[in-house]
């Protein structure tokens, strides 16, 4: 099997090839901030708000975990002195990365060091396209091992700020994150409306929705799959993963999913067709390579792909929790249960669950061990802390402290008509900015002297001018 990069590179000559030859079918669809919304069971109505566009630059949505303590996991790099400890110990650094994906990197550091990826402790998961800081763990190594991870190197990330210590880290051990970004807007920004609208959302809170990265982008299914899985329908889950066309995707990938499809269960052939975007398409590559050697066993697949079948579950349980908090004709409480074993959660769910189908999903979801039903409140309104802002000619630089699991895009869509990727509207001003320096909160100007000029910028010319054909 290619490595990550290596599928990377062959998928970009791939992608070079149909930009000269056959530029139409890399224009993905556009679909209204309603239409998106729709798909993923946020049905309010949202007052007329300006434009504004994220993600021009990956550096213009800054991600930094707040610890459990409070302290920030800056994007900043630190030089500091690791002094000797008896072995075996923990070392904790800082993960800064851009472009990737947490499990993508953490797998990285494992292969280089040779460990399993779950020896190394950490608490969430990080934004692909933006520019993220968090705290990993490597517990119990010793000094051989710690010189390896300080010559790790890669074009998307860096390790800083190293401290030798105990224990480890464990899924969910963080309070929170810090959100630094940009919103390019199509018209300077009224300071007054931002200064009036940030406090009262300080004061009042906001919608708690789960937001599109919830729901995989750029396909918008992840809960449909899990909707499947409540169903009890593993064969056709494994079907819609593979072959079912993404509402953003472009019409390339669209076309090789149906081309697929007409091969479903003949699993080599499918893996044939999808190896032409090897990164792209890494993970149905992955579930193909179990399918080709226990053919029947849609089950077990579920569970060899036990870390997508949780993000499924997961998104479907979400896509319901969204549902209920559209509610106009309901007070809303001060926290809502996700869907879960309890009949009490069961009876708030049910009109969707018949509407869906859904019966006894206990027992459909019997054989992945892997998924925790128990019972979870998640709050209906979060309250942002420690607002900053600052507005330009081109745009808003915004700043705020939000609890773990809260999306920073359903903050801001209290505030504009968010678009992201391409087309890009005409009325973006592209110029490049150190938001956390004009905030006066540190700067990004170590890190790009670090992972270099290009990892960090945004949409190329060549990917604008696809999009304007």
């Amino acid at each position: 099997m290619i490595s990550l990069s290596q599928s990377q590179l062959k998928e970009k000559e791939v992608f070079e090839y149909y930009k000269k030859n056959n530029p139409d079918v890399l224009v993905a669809p556009s679909f209204s901030e309603k239409e998106v919304f729709s798909r993923i069971g946020i049905n309010i109505s949202l007052s007329d708000r300006p434009q504004g566009y994220l993600r021009f630059h990956l550096q213009d949505f800054i991600v930094e975990e707040v610890l459990e303590n409070r302290e920030i996991s800056e994007i900043e790099p630190r030089k500091n002195f690791i002094s000797s400890l008896p072995v075996p110990f923990t070392l904790y650094a800082n993960l800064v990365k851009t472009g990737i994906s947490t499990p993508d990197a953490i797998n990285f550091i494992a292969d280089y060091l040779e460990i399993k990826s779950n020896k190394i402790g950490h608490a969430g998961l990080k934004d692909v396209k933006a520019l993220t800081s968090q705290r990993i763990a490597f517990p119990n190594i010793n000094l051989e091992i710690l010189e390896k991870i300080k010559e790790i190197s890669s074009p998307k990330f860096f390790l800083t700020n190293f401290i030798l210590g105990k224990g480890s880290i464990n899924p969910g051990q963080l309070f929170g994150n810090r959100f630094t970004i940009f919103i390019r807007t199509k018209e300077k920004a009224d300071e007054k409306w931002l200064s009036q609208y940030s406090y009262r959302l300080g004061k009042q809170g906001f919608l708690n929705f789960y937001h599109i990265q919830r729901f995989g982008t750029p396909r918008f299914l992840s809960h449909f799959f899990g909707k499947l899985i409540f169903q009890g329908k593993y064969k056709e889950t494994i079907l819609a993963f593979l072959t079912m066309p993404g509402l953003k995707e472009i019409p390339l990938i669209k076309d090789r999913r149906q081309e697929a499809r007409t091969f479903f269960e003949d699993w080599e052939k499918m893996e044939k067709i999808f190896e032409e975007f090897p990164y792209t398409f890494r993970n149905e590559i992955r579930l193909l390579s179990y399918l080709k050697q226990n053919p029947k066993n849609f089950i077990g697949a579920l569970i060899f792909f036990r870390d997508q079948t949780t993000l499924w579950v997961y998104a479907y349980t979400s896509y319901l929790f969204n549902l209920v908090l559209s509610l106009k004709e309901i007070e809303l409480p001060e926290k809502i249960p996700i869907l879960s074993e309890d009949l009490r959660d069961q009876k708030i769910y049910e009109f969707w669950l018949e509407k869906d189908e859904i019966e006894n999903f206990k027992k459909n979801l019997f054989p992945f061990k892997f998924i925790k039903s128990k019972r979870r409140f998640v709050k209906t309104k979060v309250f942002p802390k420690n607002v900053l802002f600052k507005i330009l000619p081109e745009g808003v630089i915004l700043s705020f402290i939000l609890e773990k699991g809260v999306y920073a895009t359903t903050f801001l869509m209290n505030f504009f008509e968010i678009s992201q990727g391409l087309p890009l509207p005409e009325w973006v001003d592209t110029q490049e900015s150190d938001i956390k320096d004009i905030l006066g909160i540190g700067s990004v100007k170590e890190v790009k002297k670090i992972l270099g000029e290009s990892t960090l910028l945004g949409i190329s010319e060549d990917k604008i001018k696809e999009g304007k054909n």
